[in-house]
């Protein structure tokens, strides 16, 4: 699912959009591609400081849509690569996931843990 084009977006900087659903509609955050890690071909760890309404609505059932792009990575139809993401997460505040990501940034509260279930790449 995690395919090498999106390891290759997340070498190069650039926002990653991310969007839940709440009690009062859409919410939008981000966060940027060098903070995402890779954790296995399905999962992606995403250092959370703040995103306390993310965290609310993906407790309360919110699947989550995320972002990806780099102008830098050659896409469908040239110069430009996209992807949109689909999936289930969870927000950690303990164990091997955290450890990893509060390790690279001490800042973090949390670490938002994306099961990604569809990938689409853009055109």
């Amino acid at each position: 699912m995690i395919n090498d084009k999106i390891i290759e977006i997340l070498k190069h900087e650039g926002p990653a959009s991310f969007a839940t659903n709440g009690t009062d509609g859409i919410h939008m955050a981000a966060t940027w591609n060098s903070y995402i890690e890779v954790l296995d071909n399905n999962t992606l760890l995403i250092p959370a400081g703040h995103l306390t309404k993310t965290q609310r609505n993906i407790e309360a059932g919110s699947e989550v849509q995320m972002i990806l792009a780099s102008k830098d990575v050659a896409g469908l139809q040239g110069k430009g690569a996209g992807f949109l993401l689909k999936g289930k997460a969870r927000f950690e505040d303990s164990g091997a996931n955290f450890d990893k990501m509060k390790s690279r940034f001490n800042w973090a509260r949390a670490v938002m843990v994306l099961n990604v279930k569809e990938v689409t790449e853009l055109t």
